[in-house]
């Protein structure tokens, strides 16, 4: 059966459509900063946890635990890339539940937990075997996080809805990589930086200045579609050249979000 180009150009963009959100609610799953929610259960005890790994200066960044037959609940913790000691801090508690809250760090502060739960035999349990970690950060003003989001989104929506062309007989790449260079330029290369500035003081923190593993991975995006924008403009070669592009935006988009981010290193 002959499938108009019609249909399948609609059929595209809704494919395009569901795997970018794939793609995103993967990178939101996997990142480090994804908070970890669960259930430690043994034969003693069962707790229901909530540990938050990103937290935003100036908010409240609560731990939540809820177990019942918890006799005493503890945080311990201290500041992660120093030689603070361990801390301890007993969990406040109210009907079942347990909290506690991170002591605020500046920005790009991170802080390593674990939490020890006593049961009414005094038998001591860690929830989790390593340490959790958690990082804070400065809060963005909504009208740029939002456009960067969302031009990030556009970015990758382009990107998969490009590839896609490449096997649709008669669809004009020229101008969908246009708008898709400038969605990458204006989300990662305008309010990109400027949402770290004020997430973690600075602009930039990839080469030729830091290692930060998400400005070096948009950076390389950006290097791979100038190419592709380049050999569509001049209609040259541009399906290897939306394809290695592609290929590139994909990798960069399975690896999780804010890994290798913008840290302290207490022990400077």
């Amino acid at each position: 059966m002959k499938i108009s180009q019609r249909f399948l150009n609609i059929l595209f963009w809704i494919l395009s459509f569901f795997l970018t959100v794939s793609l995103a609610y993967y990178q939101r799953l996997t990142g480090p900063t994804y908070p970890l929610k669960g259930v430690f259960s043994s034969k003693e005890i069962k707790a229901e946890y909530f540990f938050p790994r990103s937290c935003v200066i100036g908010e409240k960044c609560l731990i939540k635990i809820k177990a019942g037959k918890a006799e005493e609940v503890f945080l311990i913790w201290r500041r992660y890339k120093s030689h603070d000691d361990w801390r301890f801090e007993r969990f406040s508690s109210k009907e079942g539940y347990f909290f506690s809250e991170i002591k605020t760090q500046p920005p790009a502060g991170k802080v390593e937990y674990k939490v020890r739960l006593k049961d009414e035999n005094e038998k001591i349990f860690f929830i989790t075997e390593s340490s959790v970690i958690s990082r804070f950060k400065g809060a963005v003003p909504q009208v740029i996080l939002i456009p960067h989001i969302a031009l990030m989104f556009l970015f990758m929506f382009f990107t998969v809805r490009i590839f896609l062309s490449l096997m649709q007989r008669g669809y004009s790449l020229k101008h969908t990589v246009v708008f898709n260079f400038i969605f990458l330029f204006f989300g990662g290369f305008v309010f990109g930086p400027l949402t770290q500035k004020y997430a973690f003081g600075c602009f930039w923190s990839g080469i030729p200045f830091g290692w930060d593993l998400t400005d070096n991975k948009t950076l390389l995006m950006l290097v791979f579609w100038s190419g592709a924008l380049i050999a569509s403009l001049k209609r040259k070669n541009e399906k290897i050249f939306i394809m290695a592009a592609f290929l590139v935006t994909l990798a960069v988009y399975l690896i999780p979000h804010s890994l290798l981010g913008s840290e302290i290193d207490y022990n400077i």
